[in-house]
């Protein structure tokens, strides 16, 4: 973030609701995201709404320790785990997420692949999709957290609040447990990575 957005920072750890509005309004679609792929699109937006709550809250005690952002990611990945304690008491599931869902525009791309190659990505996505939801929430946390919002071992851990070598262990058994559901489910090795 810029310097600007420092001082936006500093001025809302004082209080400044407007300031706190223009810092985290930025970060909105990226703690969506997050949420969504964690807890589903039906409430994905309850999960924003207590991240961004919590985030005021905690707000004036923010030691910059880490980014803004690896901050609020580390809140919104709790606020996910707190829905889904809550759901699992309910015996809720969620909903997967599509592309051309939830409001989202599908725009087509010219540079697309031949469909039987488009088919078969679909197949693929959609099996990784159901694949990932059930691996425990722990798995299922580092493996979006790293492959889906592109964070580091060190972000990911500032994240979810374990240490880098726990990281990598729950990546290793996450990618494991996906690798032995592919070939228990296609009859072959695949590569998972």
């Amino acid at each position: 973030m810029s310097g600007d957005s420092d001082s936006s920072i500093e001025r809302a750890m004082q209080g400044d609701v407007s300031a706190f509005a223009s810092v985290f309004e930025e970060l909105r679609p990226t703690v969506f995201a997050v949420a969504c792929r964690l807890v589903g699109p039906l409430d994905a937006e309850d999960v924003v709404m207590e991240t961004y709550l919590k985030a005021w809250q905690a707000l004036p005690r923010f030691e910059k320790r880490s980014s803004i952002k690896t901050w609020l990611y580390r809140i919104a990945h709790n606020c996910s785990l707190d829905m889904l304690r809550a759901r699992t008491h309910r015996k809720e599931e969620p909903l997967p997420v599509r592309p051309g869902e939830a409001g989202e525009l599908a725009v087509p791309d010219l540079a697309q692949p031949a469909p039987d190659r488009q088919a078969e990505n679909a197949e693929l996505a959609g099996w990784l999709d159901t694949a990932i939801s059930v691996l425990s929430s722990e798995h299922r946390a580092v493996i979006l957290l790293r492959h889906a919002d592109g964070l580091s071992y060190s972000e990911i851990a500032a994240a979810t609040g374990v240490s880098t070598g726990t990281v990598m262990s729950r990546l290793f058994n996450a990618r494991r447990n996906l690798k032995k559901m592919f070939e228990a489910e296609h009859g072959k090795k695949g590569r998972i990575s």
